[in-house]
């Protein structure tokens, strides 16, 4: 009887030690995962410039063929992301609903957020937006207000539930999008 006491404690402690493990190891995944959905998102807004194509822009959605297509990220609303087209006049900013793209806002996975938004010199953002300028898809980076950030890239910083990990979303004036 004391043996099988002893081998189900045994049991119990590998079977803790396992779980804890996979935890941290799904957390892990889940922000590889939401930092490169979120390039993916960057470069879909890049390609959607490059077409420069009609899309479903405004509430009601009406077919629009916008000279800029853009990404809005913010620390205040740190858990979602949208695509949105700068409508002429083009103000480098997101001003409102009738700017958003149909069906492009995404929310991070399992609690992974924006943790910061920094520049080169390393001032923080608490909003910003990346716009590619059609037909080239030229990069304009931009704050809350729609003024140029000056500098060669952004970063973007996302965290996990637990603040244990994080991973660096980089987009460079030049159009490369890196993570790390």
């Amino acid at each position: 009887m004391v043996e099988m006491v002893v081998i189900l404690a045994i049991i119990t402690a590998v079977s803790a030690v396992v779980l804890f493990s996979f935890t941290g190891l799904n957390e892990g995944t889940s922000l590889n995962r939401s930092v490169r959905e979120l390039a993916l998102a960057a470069r879909q807004a890049q390609n959607m410039s490059l077409a420069v194509t009609q899309l479903e822009i405004g509430s009601p959605p009406a077919p629009q063929i916008p000279p800029a297509v853009g990404i809005r990220l913010s620390t205040e609303d740190p858990e979602r992301y949208f695509l949105f087209a700068d409508l002429a006049p083009v103000d480098n900013r997101y001003t409102g609903t009738e700017e958003k793209i149909e069906n492009t806002e995404k929310t991070f996975e399992r609690r992974i957020k924006i943790n910061r938004i920094t520049d080169d010199d390393d001032d923080d953002y608490s909003a910003v937006h990346i716009i590619f300028v059609a037909p080239e898809a030229t990069v304009v980076i931009s704050d809350e207000d729609g003024e140029i950030i000056s500098g060669e890239k952004i970063d973007i910083e996302l965290i996990s539930p637990s603040g244990n990990l994080i991973k660096t979303l980089t987009v460079w004036l030049s159009g490369q999008i890196s993570v790390k």
